[in-house]
């Protein structure tokens, strides 16, 4: 008997050795089974932190594409077996996992914590990853203001009384960073002014940042970098989840999301926000509201199908938001702005597998965006419609080290526009086909693409891109970048901050498309120091030289004026990061350097509320399975340069130049066995802007401006929440 239970297991053996000995360089391969050596079939085995995942077969066996980054987790799932995570690292070609049937949840937490933010030295792109735990480190509560902890991304209130936000990414304004939904296409034309507002962060799995010219696969757009925010799957969240928050300013949100797994291939998920902020605030005392009163409801429903050939998402969002600010109301004939926001998204991605190495996909969306706004005695109306159409055929060669993927592509964008009493539309047809090439060996990676699009009023134009990287050292990794974008600009939305106020919009010519050129090099190490100290530096440098770029004028303080570039415009941005992680403490500091000149008609001058310095430090600690969580952030922000008031009346005249300040921001996070609460502040210093409003006493005369901003416009801010989650 016991040399029939050796014979069976040396056969087994045998069958996984045969099966998976023609494994290619690009899979890591293994085995798993349990404490009596029993071969463990369709065991879930998913890479942490990704969508990457496999099962084993009816021998125990699998194989599975290799982490982006080392080294990485491999999370090994089975029913009525302890979840376990194994350490794989480079040298590791195959690994044998030992399931046990008893399950101890406190250890595997510890064991299964993943890092807030990572770098990989794999792609030849430079991506940085935030995760749940780093949004989380910014408890409140769109994704457009959960950037507070990172180093890469910049967020700025862009005026003292509407409350809208843009980002910025290499010193540039966020229109020329593309923003994706799981690779569609999400922020962009209309919402463009605050459309990282209507995602919560709650829904949010992890955000990628691109930094540079992105692949030719995702578009034509992207100048400065990508953001590509990867939601919750309905196969893999939590089956119920509800975030509540609440602040001393009368800010209250709700976001909660609902799975379902229906059945082997179908699944689904329901996302819920509604959020309020109804008390007037005026704590400096100008009789304008600090905080905008909002009104937002978002819903989202996705649906999930994963066959064993045919792969399916699609799913619609709707979204609702009502803003009102500007003179409290008890004031006669306040100055008011409205700000009223309805917008549907639909989308569709299907995908057929033929063998392990090709495939074919297409997607599809469908937006409407409805923006209505009154900025005192100025309005502006518009809608969009627009379609996106991409397909993707994607092919491995028989050296297992290129690949190519090709397609076509076709994106449409109606525009209607009311300005005051002058109306105009718009329209933009944009097909286009593209063929990226890459080479990957153990230590080099190359990726080239090339697409050209042609654009109904502009005509026919090209997008080079190429990426290098190359691993001096198995965890070190050296990029180089360069690429092409073409973008066109909707002026008004995209600079409805000088809408609030008295300046007057000139057009002095027809506006031409944006076109720019970036050149990147980047360099990655880690080590590991002992067992529990890990060093992770980071250095770039991204240079942005634009051939044609609309520039936005506001040096006369009587007007805002969009011309077209005539000389030079360029962006020079230098960033270092060290991160440190020992044992439970987390430590992450950062310096960036930003170099960002534009030709105006009265020279070529440094962009106006663009810090050239900037310092970053966060601090983070856990106690064991992360039953107490601390996060400490501090931001330091150098001068810059504020456009001139000369001609104003003495009282309403401002410097040239801003202060330098620190912005401190903490919070506390305390777990429980199905639940979790915190407590933050934001602005511990209670640093504001002096008189961010010029002639605030007088908001219909000709001074008045509320877009000179360049720091916080609200103090200290404490707020509370709680996370619920049925698993």
């Amino acid at each position: 008997m016991a040399l029939r239970v050796k014979m069976k297991r040396v056969i087994l053996g045998l069958i996984c050795v045969l099966s998976w000995g023609a494994v290619s360089a690009q899979k890591l391969s293994g085995e798993v089974k349990d404490t009596e050596d029993t071969p463990l079939a369709f065991v879930n085995l998913l890479w942490a932190n990704t969508n990457v995942g496999v099962s084993t077969d009816e021998n125990g066996c699998f194989k599975i594409e290799k982490p982006s980054e080392y080294p990485a987790l491999l999370v090994v799932s089975y029913v009525g077996f302890k979840t376990d995570t194994i350490k794989v690292w480079p040298n590791m070609k195959k690994v044998k996992v030992v399931l046990k049937s008893t399950l101890q949840l406190a250890e595997f937490e510890l064991q299964a914590r993943k890092k807030a933010t990572t770098i990989g030295t794999i792609s030849p792109n430079l991506i940085e990853t935030l995760n749940q735990d780093e949004l989380r480190k910014a408890a409140c509560c769109s994704v457009s203001e959960s950037f507070g902890t990172n180093a890469s991304v910049d967020v700025n209130v862009t005026d003292a009384v509407s409350g809208t936000r843009k980002i910025k990414m290499l010193g540039l304004d966020g229109i020329y960073t593309q923003i994706q939904f799981e690779n569609l296409p999400l922020v962009r034309g209309l919402s463009a002014a605050n459309g990282l507002d209507f995602i919560p962060g709650t829904w949010v799995e992890s955000i990628q940042i691109k930094k540079g010219a992105g692949s030719v696969v995702n578009g034509y757009e992207s100048i400065a970098g990508q953001i590509n925010v990867e939601f919750l799957k309905p196969d893999e969240a939590e089956k119920l989840f509800v975030n509540i928050y609440a602040n001393e300013m009368g800010r209250f949100e709700l976001n909660t999301h609902f799975c379902k797994k229906l059945n082997e291939k179908w699944s689904t998920m329901l996302f819920v926000h509604g959020g309020n902020q109804g008390l007037e605030i005026d704590r400096n005392k100008d009789d304008f509201l600090d905080i905008p009163l909002k009104n937002t409801a978002i819903v989202f429903n996705r649906w999930k199908y994963f066959g064993k050939k045919v792969r399916a998402q699609f799913g619609v969002r709707g979204v609702f938001n009502d803003v009102n600010s500007g003179q409290k109301t008890e004031i006669e004939n306040p100055y008011e702005v409205n700000i009223k926001t309805n917008q549907f998204y639909a989308f569709a991605k299907t995908g057929y597998l033929f063998d392990s190495e090709n495939s074919f996909g297409v997607v599809l969306k469908y937006k409407f965006h409805d923006h209505q706004s009154q900025y005192g005695l100025t309005q502006y109306n518009a809608d969009q419609h627009n379609m996106y159409i991409n397909t993707v055929y994607s092919d491995a060669f028989k050296d297992k080290k290129s690949s190519i993927k090709t397609g076509v592509s076709l994106n449409y964008d109606r525009y209607r526009h009311q300005f005051n009493d002058s109306s105009f539309t718009n329209l933009e047809v944009v097909p286009g086909a593209y063929l990226e090439y890459a080479y990957v060996t153990k230590k080099m990676s190359v990726v080239a693409g090339l697409r050209g699009d042609h654009h109904n009023q502009f005509g026919a134009f090209a997008s080079p891109r190429l990426h290098f990287k190359y691993n001096l050292r198995p965890r070190s990794a050296l990029r180089l970048s360069i690429g092409k974008g073409f973008r066109t600009s909707n002026v008004l939305i995209e600079n409805s901050s000088f809408l609030v106020s008295a300046r007057q919009v000139r057009f002095t010519e027809p506006l031409r498309p944006e076109q720019a050129w970036n050149y990147g090099v980047s360099y990655s190490h880690k080590w590991t120091l002992g067992k529990e100290l890990e060093l992770a530096v980071n250095g770039d440098y991204y240079y942005t030289d634009f051939e044609n770029q609309v520039v936005v004028d506001v040096e006369n303080k009587d007007y805002v004026s969009f011309y077209n570039l005539d000389g030079k415009s360029y962006s020079h941005a230098i960033q270092g990061e060290v991160s440190v992680e020992y044992k439970r403490f987390d430590i992450k500091t950062a310096y960036k350097y930003l170099d960002v000149k534009t030709d105006y008609l009265s020279g070529l001058k440094t962009k106006p509320y663009t810090a050239k310095d900037r310092v970053l430090v966060n601090l983070g600690y856990r106690t064991r399975f992360d039953k107490w969580k601390f996060d400490l952030t501090t931001l330091w922000t150098g001068l810059s340069r504020v456009p001139s008031t000369e001609g104003n009346l003495p009282e309403n005249t401002r410097t040239n130049e801003s202060e330098t300040y620190v912005l401190l921001n903490g919070q506390i996070t305390k777990k429980f066995k199905t639940f979790e609460v915190y407590l933050g502040a934001e602005n511990l210093l209670n640093y504001k802007q002096k008189n961010p409003i010029v002639d605030s006493d007088n908001p219909f005369g000709d001074e008045f401006d509320a877009s000179m901003i360049w720091g916080p416009v609200q103090g200290r801010m404490v707020y509370a929440g709680l996370r619920f989650a049925i698993k």
